[in-house]
């Protein structure tokens, strides 16, 4: 396993794990948001990308967000493939908010965790 997919599965497991204690906390938009720069850092990888869509899903369960419920069962069919095939929206924060085809602008935190991560591959 290379240097920046043991480094990306470390961060995307922290960031899945801030969510989990936000979501404990009742500080839903927070865990949103970290689940959604989870999902960016871990595109590249299939196994990773498709385990924060699963933990989006069963965010919106918890939450009885409907929507979410959907774009999440939706999206878990195309992430392995999409990261599988690199094709995926580079800066997507994989939400049913925004469509799942459309590449988005990082927040520059997120640009810099994948940018310290790159330089040390």
């Amino acid at each position: 396993m290379s240097f920046a997919k043991t480094r990306s599965r470390q961060v995307v497991e922290s960031f899945l794990k801030e969510a989990e204690l936000a979501s404990g906390r009742g500080d839903v938009s927070n865990a949103w948001a970290l689940l959604a720069k989870a999902h960016i850092i871990s595109q590249p990888f299939a196994r990773p990308h498709m385990l924060v869509h699963w933990r989006m899903l069963s965010l919106a369960l918890r939450t009885q967000n409907f929507r979410e419920i959907t774009g999440q069962i939706f999206r878990l069919s195309v992430a392995a493939p999409g990261s599988i095939l690199k094709k995926y929206p580079k800066g997507n924060p994989g939400t049913s908010d925004v469509s799942a085809f459309q590449p988005m602008p990082m927040s520059s935190e997120v640009r810099e965790i994948i940018s310290r991560i790159d330089e040390n591959t």
